[in-house]
């Protein structure tokens, strides 16, 4: 993996998890202002943010070691096909 694939990777991720985990809690808390329910809201939208956050993030990791494995059994194979005698 090249360095700036790393670096949008982890910008990715970055995001992920910052508007996973700002918009479920800003909306439980204009729900409790609006209803009067604190901190129902609130725990319910960090909950769900918490929730959305590990879910984005686990799908980006496994999307990009997938990746990485294809690309690393393309490099073993065509090493292998290199070193056996035609």
């Amino acid at each position: 993996m090249k360095k700036s694939e790393s670096f949008s990777l982890a910008l990715n991720m970055g995001w992920t998890m910052l508007f996973s985990l700002v918009l479920p809690l800003l909306v439980g808390i204009w729900l409790d202002k609006r209803f009067d329910s604190s901190p129902f809201f609130v725990l319910a939208g960090a909950f769900l943010g918490i929730l959305a956050a590990t879910v984005g993030v686990a799908r980006m990791v496994l999307r990009t070691f997938s990746q990485v494995t294809s690309q690393h059994a393309g490099q073993r194979a065509e090493a292998s096909d290199e070193e056996e005698p035609g």
